[in-house]
């Protein structure tokens, strides 16, 4: 159930910090999943980041949660992976005409 606080375990110091380790690299799996589809990373770190801010405050998530989540973020959030590969692939171009000598790359000193 989204939204329902989970009893914080009375262990032990030590076993709490592995607890948030390990939802840090069950989380890691999922995003990396989510992100196989590229331009979905930006959604995909956004679930991941809701999911962990959610099992930090106890509150109970899953993997539903995740997916629901996701899929919220999906909405607007491929437009910026979209925005974020043509960034990079200007800045690609723009060094590769630079070190071509191309006039109008960035300037260099002598």
């Amino acid at each position: 159930m989204a939204g329902t606080r989970v009893k914080a375990r009375g262990g032990s110091v030590p076993a709490e910090r592995f607890a948030v380790f390990a939802e840090c690299l069950l989380t890691g799996v999922w995003i990396a999943v989510a992100s196989l589809g590229v331009v979905t990373y930006p959604a995909a770190f956004a679930a991941g980041a809701r999911h962990l801010r959610r099992r930090t405050a106890h509150e109970g998530g899953g993997w539903r949660e995740f997916v629901a989540d996701f899929r919220t973020a999906l909405r607007g959030g491929w437009l910026a992976g979209l925005a974020g590969w043509a960034a990079a692939a200007v800045v690609w171009v723009d060094v590769q005409a630079a070190r071509a000598g191309i006039p109008g790359g960035p300037l260099v000193g002598p």
